[in-house]
């Protein structure tokens, strides 16, 4: 499964701080990142209440479910320091469509491009044919 839950201790300094203050500066995640998975309700106390943007830590724990590929052996057929390119099966999703998909052709480029790698464009389940890849945020700002 792509979506897995990681626990992150708190330290004492950060108890009664915003989630925002222990998600940025000490997890490192961008700030973008960070308003997104607390926008998306993918942060979580140690009972697994959603923690929301704004709301003080009062708890040991931190749960922030992210998305970890995985590959099924499908490698790109092209790739440049930008740019990747993929040969989508019939039959593979490209994304996950909810927190329960078990595979798509994400968990292949975030496997081989990590997380900051994306699509370039959709196509349909059913649908088989090249598929382009932006493997940094740069190149996908471009696109």
């Amino acid at each position: 499964m792509p979506f897995v839950i990681k626990q992150y201790e708190v330290p004492n300094s950060y108890y009664n701080k915003k989630i925002q203050s222990f998600l940025i500066e000490h997890l490192k995640i961008p700030i973008s990142t960070a308003q997104r998975v607390l926008a998306k309700g993918r942060v979580f106390d140690d009972d697994l209440t959603r923690l929301q943007n704004g709301q003080k830590i009062k708890t040991s724990i931190v749960q922030v479910v992210e998305f970890e590929g995985i590959t099924k052996g499908l490698k790109p057929l092209f790739t440049t320091t930008d740019f990747a390119i993929f040969d989508k099966p019939s039959g593979i999703m490209v994304h996950p469509s909810s927190r329960n998909t078990q595979y798509s052709l994400l968990d292949e480029i975030r496997y081989h491009f990590g997380p900051n790698a994306n699509l370039a464009h959709r196509i349909d389940l059913e649908t088989s044919g090249l598929v382009l890849v932006t493997r940094n945020k740069s190149a996908d700002m471009i696109l």
